[in-house]
């Protein structure tokens, strides 16, 4: 006999699969049609919030009850989430304390009341959030999964199920866990590993395992690259799809010339679980638009125009009324596109995905201004060294500590003095004062705990000017 764990995973699964042969048809409809929607669903979503949640009653009480408008909606943070949590959500069951009490012993796919799902966001960029999913609610993460798997031509056969690897958060607080401990029901044939596993376990584990597919941070996958062409690891996956975090060009590169496969790349959100994939054409990732609304919006919330980079995103889910996630500030730097993909689908595309998780390091200027140095010019030192197969770059007090891992053919101290003079001239160009720079060749880089995301720049410091070393 199932037991209940199973039963419950299994008819998440089976009322994902009819949802999404639902969303199928959207990803082409005409953008009239998409955008009125929309509208549709904001506009439940938002009156619900109202009825239910006694902080949007307050928010919204200068609101009119009219045709709803997105950006006459208040702005909210994940802080102002989590400090009013217990008015946020509109469940009284799910009280905040309760909740994290929950967090510190979940395992596997548990339920929280037999009803919810409890994860938090990895914290990358500020304060930790708690985000819980019914399970009708979950149902519609998974949907999204499978639309990421069908995007990119991993579906499920039978009777011989495709070998599928996936690399992500090591237990079941993260989604990137979560969603593959649902979904593990048989639809593939699945390898699930921590991205924490050291390197050397994760390449015997894939060469007995053979992966068709292979899903992971980009920063592993980078890493794994490596190791195939170095020739320990021997497998021949036919996709390779990232997600989580920043995927530079030079790890791009390296995924590409170790399997002759072009990567595809996708963007996940705790707040609202995928959230855009590219498709086969690779021009962009496919918004989907559809389950959220993303505004890409400069520092004073005001929108961006198509095409240009913003400072942040403004969120909104199109389908979560347990938690309602409107107009929340998402502090990833994204380039949005409203061009037509050749590919047919009508969904936007995020076309530059910049600093994605990475810290802005605010350093003293050469004339005691604040200067800040904006992650894509430290990494963009450091991946025209060809030596380099991974690095991090982590602010202290007393200036910057860079950490790389060499190919096997480098020479460590050459290696180490090249990029820290590119790293001095870099922060020279952007006008900081001389900041120590101590670059130090290591075998590996560890991971931070949690849901071992890696951040490629990152500062320690947290304190003010006075301290001549800032963090933003």
């Amino acid at each position: 006999m199932m037991n209940s764990y199973y039963v419950n995973r299994l008819q998440d699964t089976v009322r994902a699969i009819g949802i999404h042969k639902q969303m199928q048809p959207r990803e082409r409809w005409p953008r009239a049609q998409l955008e009125a929607f929309q509208r549709e669903r904001l506009s439940e979503i938002v009156q619900y919030a109202r009825a239910h949640s006694s902080f949007y009653r307050d928010v919204y009480a200068g609101v009119g009850r009219g045709e709803v408008h997105l950006e006459e909606l208040p702005v909210v943070s994940k802080n102002d989430m989590m400090e009013n949590f217990d008015d946020f959500v509109t469940d009284p069951q799910l009280r905040r304390n309760e909740l994290e009490a929950h967090l510190e012993t979940v395992q596997e796919d548990t339920l929280y009341l037999d009803r919810y799902r409890v994860m938090c966001s990895s914290g990358s960029t500020g304060r930790k959030g708690i985000f819980v999913y019914d399970r009708a609610e979950w149902s519609v993460v998974l949907a999204g999964s499978m639309r990421w798997t069908d995007l990119i031509g991993v579906r499920p056969s039978f009777p011989r199920r495709k070998r599928v690897a996936a690399i992500g958060a090591p237990d079941a607080k993260h989604m990137t866990c979560r969603g593959a401990k649902t979904m593990d029901v048989g639809l593939f044939n699945m390898l699930r590993m921590s991205a924490t596993l050291p390197i050397g376990e994760m390449v015997d584990r894939l060469n007995a395992f053979k992966p068709e597919a292979l899903q992971a941070y980009p920063s592993i996958a980078a890493i794994l690259a490596q190791e195939q062409a170095d020739g320990r690891l021997h497998i021949a996956p036919k996709v390779i799809s990232t997600s989580s975090e920043l995927r530079t060009e030079d790890m791009t590169k390296r995924i590409r010339d170790a399997w002759a496969v072009e990567p595809f790349n996708c963007l996940g959100l705790t707040e609202t679980g995928i959230a855009g994939v590219d498709c086969p054409a690779h021009e962009g990732l496919h918004i989907f638009e559809d389950l959220c609304i993303f505004e890409v919006v400069d520092e004073d919330n005001r929108p961006v125009a198509a095409g240009q980079p913003g400072k942040k995103i403004l969120v909104t889910s199109l389908f979560r009324r347990l938690q309602p996630i409107i107009r929340m500030e998402v502090s990833d730097l994204l380039t949005v596109s409203d061009e037509r993909c050749r590919c047919g689908r009508t969904l936007r595309r995020i076309t530059v995905m910049g600093g994605r998780a990475d810290d802005v390091l605010v350093l003293p200027g050469a004339r005691g201004e604040a200067v800040k140095i904006h992650p894509i010019h430290l990494r963009g030192a450091l991946t025209k060294m060809p030596a380099v197969v991974q690095y991090q770059i982590v602010q202290e007090r007393d200036g910057l500590d860079c950490r790389i891992v060499l190919n096997r053919a480098a020479v460590p101290s050459q290696a180490e003095d090249e990029v820290a003079g590119s790293l001095r001239s870099v922060l020279a160009a952007q006008g900081a004062a001389a900041v120590h720079v101590r670059v130090q060749s290591v075998p590996s880089i560890e991971r931070e705990s949690g849901a071992a995301k890696f951040k490629l720049i990152k500062s320690n410091v947290r304190t003010g000017i006075a301290d001549r070393t800032l963090c933003h």
